[in-house]
């Protein structure tokens, strides 16, 4: 199938309700209370046409390969829904992934922007540090620093299985005064340039922070996700970025 007929097949929001009802196995009565019994057999006709639904029994349902492009476009579109909204929480920011990420970031549309307020200035940090509580492991890429790491850094070292991080030269120039190598769950890796973002992602939750156009970090704004999948979106790009790194602790 060619990419323009694949879209021309999801250009209509009625196929989309369609093949949407058909996924969570509506009955035929069913899809037709929301939709007008001429659309429903116009629609169901131009699906059949495709490939796309098979009709037995006074029944429609999906066909292996209307089920297999259904998939591939609900993750598309819920990809380019959560890229629509990181452009309009960061309209002022380099929104950067690895190009093998782009159609996986559906994966963190459960995500909360978290913004400082005029009366909670520190909020995004606040609530990144609450989440630390009761982890158990942190991974993370940080081409920045915050000011309260010494304590921090230790605190958690101390209280946690497992802390991996993806650090520039100049963190890691840093950090290099504390005496990190005296601790057996630390992992340092320095990277081979500067990340467009920093992430953390622990066992309970992910946090992305983006980078002004200028050049500066934005520490006025995070994104924070706690789903299953997100956790698991944010160590495989923390697991793509040590690839790309040398081991130093």
């Amino acid at each position: 199938m060619k990419i323009t007929d694949f879209m021309r097949i999801f250009s209509s929001e009625r196929r989309i309700e369609v093949l949407d009802a058909l996924l969570r196995e509506e009955p035929k009565d069913e899809i037709k209370r929301h939709i007008p019994s001429s659309t429903y057999a116009f629609t169901v006709s131009y699906l059949k046409k495709v490939g796309f639904v098979r009709e037995a029994d006074g029944e429609v349902s999906l066909t292996d390969r209307g089920h297999a492009n259904l998939i591939v476009f609900e993750r598309f579109k819920e990809s380019i829904n959560a890229l629509h909204m990181l452009y309009e929480a960061f309209p002022d920011h380099v929104i950067v992934f690895p190009d093998e990420f782009a159609l996986r970031l559906c994966e963190i549309r459960d995500a909360q922007v978290i913004a400082s307020e005029p009366s909670d200035i520190l909020k995004p940090h606040r609530i990144f540090t609450d989440h630390l509580r009761n982890i158990r492991e942190i991974y993370g890429v940080s081409p920045i620093l915050f000011p309260d790491y010494p304590d921090s850094f230790k605190s958690l070292a101390e209280s946690i299985d497992k802390i991996s991080l993806v650090v520039t030269q100049e963190v890691l120039n840093i950090i290099s005064a504390y005496p990190v190598e005296n601790y057996d769950n630390i992992e340092i890796y320095l990277a081979p340039g500067a990340p467009g973002i920093a992430a953390t992602v622990t066992d309970t939750f992910l946090s992305i922070g983006f980078f002004y156009k200028s050049g500066s970090y934005d520490f006025t704004r995070d994104l924070i996700a706690t789903s299953p999948e997100a956790i698991k979106f944010g160590k495989d790009l923390i697991h793509h970025y040590r690839t790309q790194s040398r081991r130093i602790v």
